[in-house]
């Protein structure tokens, strides 16, 4: 499944790797798990309603989210960081 990291995804990731690793770990699990299986796994996925249909979130910590969804055999990530 190829990955596609909207900007703004992007920033916070450099972010995270300077700041935390064991976030960056964290996320680059969730990152494998959902390309294995978009829809249930590790991070407790959820899908999101109204404005964000269509797309699904895992928690990275408690606090943190990231967002995706799953176009054909893209994994395209919108947001990694603070709740949508």
């Amino acid at each position: 499944m190829k990955i596609v990291v909207a900007d703004v995804a992007w920033e916070y990731y450099l972010y995270w790797q300077k700041q935390d690793r064991c976030s960056v770990e964290r996320i680059n699990k969730l990152i494998r798990e959902t390309q294995r299986d978009p829809f249930s796994g590790v991070g407790k996925p959820e899908a999101l309603k109204h404005a964000l249909a269509g797309f699904w979130s895992r928690r990275i910590t408690d606090e943190h989210r990231i967002v995706y969804r799953v176009d054909g055999d893209a994994l395209q990530i919108a947001h990694l960081g603070f709740p949508y």
